[in-house]
């Protein structure tokens, strides 16, 4: 498993490398993680995960391709012999000759492009801090990795695609597998990790929240292109409706400061709960003791916390990016456009009136139990290595039994 990031530091590919590794272990498989070094050491989940750290580019983007040739070389130099090379792309890029020196099966999972990632940068998302030199690098560096994503397409022995809006992102760039394998396979959620046995009954009081108020909860990185703003803006056409709402904004950010000089010129600071950098155990309990969800994302390859939170049975109202047209289904929270403020504030209140909201929360566990859960998720994963594994240039054909990205 090559992946840029693996806990404790967490982001979303992370999260999906660790819970991937974890399920694949419990199913009697070892696993070698291959990561990028870091200080604060890694977090092993089972026995038959074994952690290779190796060095890798302190640059912005030029990290991406650093770290994917020198995991290449430590897979080659570690003379064992592996059924298959997983690569969590697009936080790993392979050069070109990597694909000729591995003799292993392989298969990369597109979990965004910089393309999709840059669409919805701006100026106005920058703030003075490390994360906008980031940015600045995705919006005029990133061009010049496409190139490196196009080789993860066309080159893999088989590739996953995570949401159907990324397959139609993907066709639209006109990049074809050679071996005509690329599957729709969504990204896993821990079902029992996000439950709601998790919702805490004392969480109001512990923030001196009146009792009978509904509570709201958004998680995710204080960033533009998350949101952040159109939530805070939602949220404040909603209290001016009615003052017994809170929102919980859980998350950290660059953008943090210009929120906290928000809510005070805005005399919003009681009705506005900011938990930074909260624990996992603590982001749990938010999530499933609210009434509801909001996020305004201008572009997710998937989006993970949408799935955590109807996991724990909690609706969510959310713009129609990435993965979310296929976890918000009819009865489970309620769709907008990007943009559309207004629109969210109308349909979060909406929701709130609703006597028998649980229900709709308990129909949205139950579809991301059917849909997504990592118990399936890894099964069919597992079943996809078979096949690339047996026929590693697919001149058997296609499988009926995967859906082919369309």
């Amino acid at each position: 498993m090559i992946s840029a990031e693996y806990p404790p530091k967490w982001g979303g590919v992370g999260i999906v490398a660790y819970y991937l590794s974890t399920w694949m272990a419990k199913r009697g498989h070892e696993v070698h993680v291959v990561t990028r070094k870091q200080s604060i050491g890694y977090q092993s989940s089972h026995e038959n995960i074994v952690i290779h750290p190796v060095k890798w580019l302190r640059a912005p983007m030029l990290f991406t391709t650093s770290f994917g040739r020198n995991a290449v070389r430590w897979i080659i130099d570690s003379k064992i012999e592996f059924d298959i090379v997983h690569v969590q792309s697009n936080m790993a890029l392979l050069p070109e000759r990597c694909y000729d020196e591995l003799h292993f099966p392989l298969v990369s999972t597109m979990l965004g492009t910089w393309r999709g990632e840059r669409s919805t940068i701006s100026m106005r998302n920058l703030t003075p801090s490390i994360a906008a030199a980031n940015d600045l690098a995705i919006m005029y560096l990133g061009p010049f990795f496409d190139k490196y994503e196009d080789l993860a397409m066309e080159r893999s022995n088989g590739v996953i695609t995570i949401s159907l809006s990324e397959c139609r992102a993907l066709k639209e760039r006109g990049v074809k597998n050679r071996y005509d394998r690329r599957i729709h396979l969504p990204v896993g959620v821990d079902v029992e990790e996000f439950h709601p046995r998790n919702r805490d009954p004392e969480l109001k009081r512990m923030y001196g929240i009146p009792a009978g108020n509904k509570l709201i909860s958004s998680v995710g990185r204080f960033a533009a292109r998350k949101g952040i703003r159109e939530v805070l803006d939602a949220f404040r056409l909603m209290y001016n409706e009615r003052k017994d709402i809170t929102l919980f904004l859980a998350g950290w950010g660059p953008l943090e400061r210009e929120v906290r000089s928000k809510l005070r010129k805005w005399s919003m600071e009681d009705a506005v709960k900011l938990v930074i950098s909260p624990s996992h155990k603590e982001m749990q309990a938010i999530v499933a003791t609210a009434d509801l969800a909001m996020f305004h994302s201008y572009w997710e390859g998937y989006g993970l916390t949408f799935g955590e939170a109807l996991a724990s049975g909690t609706p969510c109202v959310l713009t129609d990016v990435g993965g979310a047209p296929e976890m918000v289904v009819e009865g489970t929270g309620k769709l907008v456009k990007v943009g559309d403020v207004k629109g969210q504030a109308r349909a979060a209140l909406e929701l709130l009136e609703i006597e028998d909201l649980r229900e709709w929360g308990m129909k949205g566990r139950d579809h991301i139990v059917n849909y997504c859960s990592w118990e399936d998720i890894s099964a069919k994963t597992e079943e996809f290595y078979r096949w690339v594994i047996e026929d590693p240039r697919n001149n058997g054909g296609w499988r009926e039994d995967f859906e082919k990205c369309p």
